[in-house]
This record gives C-alpha cells, structure tokens and sequence, in this order.
C-alpha cells in the first residue's frame, strides 16, 4: 500500500529558530515523537550523504527502528531524507520525506511531503500520518516554550 502524505503548518517563529530545532538532535528528540513515547538517535549525521538510525516507540522499550538518510540538506531551505521502519526486524513501511521551510512575513511555513509505501497496511499509512501531523505540533510548543514572546503574541497560525 502506497500514500502521498502533504501536511503544512505556520510557525511564528523565524526559519532560523525552526531549522535549529531540526538540526539539533537533542532539540529533535523533545518534540520528534508523540507524547508518551521516546525516541533515542544512535546515529544522526546531519549532512547530505549522512546516515540516521535511532529507536523510538515506548520508553524503555523503544520496540521501532528508524534507518535512512539524508539526501538533501539546504540550511533553512530544506530535508529531504529517507526512512525505513522496522520492529523485530520485520520492515513496515519505507519513506522518502521532505521537509520545506518558506519565511513568511510572519515566521516561517513548512510543507511536510511524506512519500511512503506500506508493507503491513493502511495502519502504517495512517500512523505516519498521524505522527507528522502530532510533530509539527509539537514543534510549535518547543518552539513557543523557549520564545521570549509574550504568551498572546504566540498563538499558532492555521
């Protein structure tokens, strides 16, 4: 089973402070999974050509295996790596995601594009969907929780 998942949010926040938060594998691991679950990167060489492989899922268990890389990188431009998921060793989906950041005159907008073929069903498609959509919430809060901003100038856009 195969899906093209667009998703896109508006960050009041600049490119830059965005970018960071990608960048920064202790910033990424804070907000890069569902609340509830941690995710642990081995490896996180973030460069064109560089490898990711962390672990995520249930604390303590980490039961998922995230393997890929980085295709692209343009600094506060865009991401564009590769990703497959395993658990025990059995392969539940591959990806190819991109990630664009665009200033805006009020921040910053990103355009997720998650290119994902399924090899267990439509549970993985919705699960990808579904953990994108609660990442570019969550980086959003981490961003606003560090943002100097008083608590009303930081409301989130649609």
């Amino acid at each position: 089973m195969t899906a093209t998942i667009s998703l896109g949010a508006e960050f009041e926040h600049p490119a830059s402070n965005v970018w960071n938060a990608f960048a920064d594998t202790d910033q990424r691991v804070q907000w890069g999974v569902p609340e509830g679950e941690e995710m642990v990167c081995d490896i996180d060489e973030f460069r064109p050509g560089g490898a990711i492989r962390a672990r995520c899922g249930s604390p303590g268990v980490l039961e998922f295996v995230s393997t890929g890389q980085y295709c692209a990188v343009v600094p506060e431009r865009h991401i564009v790596t590769t990703e497959t998921l395993t658990r025990d060793d059995e392969i539940l989906s591959t990806a190819i995601i991109t990630w664009t950041l665009t200033p805006t005159s009020t921040g910053t907008r990103i355009e997720l594009v998650d290119q994902v073929v399924s090899l267990v069903g439509e549970g993985m498609i919705d699960g990808h969907r579904n953990g994108h959509d609660i990442c570019l919430q969550q980086l959003d809060e981490f961003l606003s929780s560090s943002d100097p901003r008083p608590t009303e100038d930081r409301r989130p856009r649609d």
